[in-house]
């Protein structure tokens, strides 16, 4: 169990796009309907620079509230450290900044939106599922070991019981 868990406590972080993205969009523009419930993380292939991906997302009025954010040279985002392998995060749509509505993407790279807060819950989940199974796992071999070291103890000290003899006018064994 401490093995299992301890692999598991590993492969927090590795998640995979495809698997959460709710939304696939397209070089060029899209139409997408936000539905106002997440903050969507906008994933990129990482082979594309920070600094050559556009992307706008834009409703009736025209206001784009989407920004990326590269580092000094421009060639990956901010925090790319975290992210998936084969993939940044290159921006975010927040809940804060846009209303439930239809909309237009437009991007000169392909991309995935993937919510979240729906990854936060699914990793957090992982890292706890992965803890108690390591604790656990622990807890059973601290008892085998209690339980080996008592049972030696008992070996040695407990003595087979002895026959008992009783004599008188017949002679018979209790056992």
């Amino acid at each position: 169990m401490t093995i299992g868990g301890g692999s598991s406590l590993n492969d927090v972080g590795d998640w995979e796009v495809d698997e959460k993205s709710s939304f696939s969009g397209n070089a060029g523009t899209t139409d997408y309907y936000f539905e106002d419930r997440d903050e969507m993380m906008i994933m990129v292939s990482d082979d594309v620079r920070c600094d050559e991906f556009i992307i706008t997302m834009t409703n009736e009025t025209g206001e784009n509230h989407i920004t990326v954010n590269c580092e000094d040279d421009g060639e990956k985002p901010i925090g790319w450290e975290d992210d998936p392998d084969g993939w940044y995060h290159m921006a975010s749509i927040s809940a804060w900044s846009y209303e439930k509505g239809d909309y237009t993407i437009e991007s000169n790279e392909n991309y995935e939106l993937v919510g979240l807060w729906e990854v936060i819950g699914d990793e957090i989940g992982d890292a706890a599922g992965g803890f108690l199974a390591a604790v656990g796992g622990v807890g059973t071999a601290c008892c085998g070991v209690f339980f080996l070291i008592l049972g030696g103890v008992f070996a040695l000290v407990l003595k087979e019981p002895k026959k008992t003899q009783i004599t008188g006018a017949g002679s018979f064994t209790v056992e």
